[in-house]
């Protein structure tokens, strides 16, 4: 039987939890102990067996591109991101959101230096920033809620 990444990282966090903290002395070891439950928890929420994570990333860079599309018809820009094939595993994925970051950094650069009205400019230069505010708000859904005092104090 196998059990789900998830399943796991849950199972030794809760052992440490549990089972090995109230053994620890220190609180400065306990402190490392829950600073070992934070990371474990990073890892359980950014490294699922799931496309879900990557997906969000992927629809966030399609979402700019069709936004962008109209902005860029008729000037010479950089190539925008592109959307994959449907059924892509997890490694595929990845790559295309990846690649797709290239693409947003080039038009990113592009922009940076590029001879455009004002009026223009500032709607790109919105579009950017929307697409980089819903990428942080998806970074900060995702990510592990921060134990700072438990790993200060030793103690939840």
């Amino acid at each position: 039987m196998n059990n789900s990444l998830k399943r796991m990282i849950e199972g030794m966090a809760a052992t440490l939890r549990n089972e090995v903290i109230p053994h620890i002395g220190t609180e400065f070891a306990r402190g490392q102990a829950f600073g070992v439950i934070y990371m474990l928890n990073s890892i359980g929420l950014r490294a699922a067996w799931s496309p879900a994570f990557v997906g969000e990333q992927i629809a966030a860079q399609i979402a700019l591109r069709d936004a962008l599309a109209p902005l860029l018809a008729g000037i010479d820009a950089p190539a925008l991101p592109r959307e994959g094939s449907p059924g892509l595993d997890v490694q595929a994925l990845e790559s295309l959101r990846d690649d797709n970051e290239g693409r947003i950094c080039a038009l990113v650069e592009w922009h940076g230096s590029a001879n455009l009205d004002a009026q223009r400019a500032a709607a790109i230069e919105l579009q950017f920033r929307t697409y980089m505010d819903r990428q942080l708000k998806h970074e900060l859904q995702t990510s592990a809620k921060p134990m700072f005092a438990e790993m200060s104090s030793g103690s939840e």
